[in-house]
């Protein structure tokens, strides 16, 4: 039976009408500051096979070159209405260094953060008799993880234009995890999350064009995991799309006097 991923979105998550996927990643938070007191706002899109992921991100810039973020992820995938599905929050915030070097134009950042998320999921399947197919509740569960990250990247930025490329590294220990799946396989897979953690590379370009105050931004990753083959997370490519916007200073200053 195809497998069903759901993306976004928390960290995240995911499952298929078999075989459910409990980790999707997140959109990378790339800022590039330039000097203090800067506010960043985004608001994200992401679509997977079979899922979709709402993500709402902020950042802010302190003085000394330090910023620090929040972000949220809501994912969900499956089918609520056969009762096969899962869905999950994620939040995670950080803080980092950032350095621009205006003589290129580009800028370092490296974060470090921590994150969480919940999860639940329901299960059912599928059976054939002698004469016609009929579903079968195979049980729920509940868990969390949490997620370590560090997340350094180098860009460029312009009123018009941003182009960044990142690589985040992070290790996800599941915990607070509640299995009443009446299915053996899947019921295993579910209770051996939590034997080790699990480490995870991501590198990622982001692309933002528009104007100042708003540009539309495009990012694509790579989720790498550094472990044995066969961890349900979700698939590799990860793609989103929305809209950033900027509150500066420095583009107060820029404007026209009337």
């Amino acid at each position: 039976m195809k497998k069903l991923t759901i993306i976004i979105l928390l960290p995240a998550i995911l499952l298929c009408s078999c075989t459910h996927y409990y980790y999707v990643t997140n959109v990378q938070n790339i800022p590039l500051f330039k000097e203090k007191n800067e506010v960043h706002l985004s608001g994200s899109f992401s679509v997977g096979e079979e899922s979709e992921c709402l993500e709402v991100q902020a950042a802010y810039s302190l003085p000394y070159n330090i910023g620090i973020m929040a972000n949220y992820m809501n994912a969900r995938g499956g089918s609520i209405s056969n009762n096969d599905y899962g869905k999950g929050n994620y939040f995670e915030g950080a803080i980092g260094y950032y350095k621009p070097f205006e003589k290129y134009g580009g800028v370092f950042e490296i974060y470090g953060g921590i994150g969480g998320s919940t999860q639940h999921h329901e299960y059912t399947s599928r059976h054939f008799d002698s004469w016609e197919y009929y579903k079968q509740y195979d049980g729920n569960c509940d868990l969390s993880f949490t997620k370590l990250f560090i997340q350094p990247s180098y860009g460029f930025t312009s009123d018009m234009f941003d182009i960044a490329l990142s690589t985040r590294i992070y290790r996800l220990s599941f915990t607070n995890m509640v299995n009443n799946i009446t299915v053996a396989q899947e019921a295993f897979e579910v209770s051996t999350l939590s034997d080790k953690g699990h480490y995870f590379i991501e590198p990622a370009i982001t692309f933002r064009g528009g104007w100042k105050f708003i540009k539309v931004q495009l990012q694509a990753a790579y989720t790498g995991y550094l472990g044995n083959p066969g961890f349900p997370f979700n698939e590799s490519i990860h793609f989103s799309a929305g809209a950033y916007f900027t509150i500066s200073k420095k583009f107060k200053q820029d404007a026209p006097i009337p």
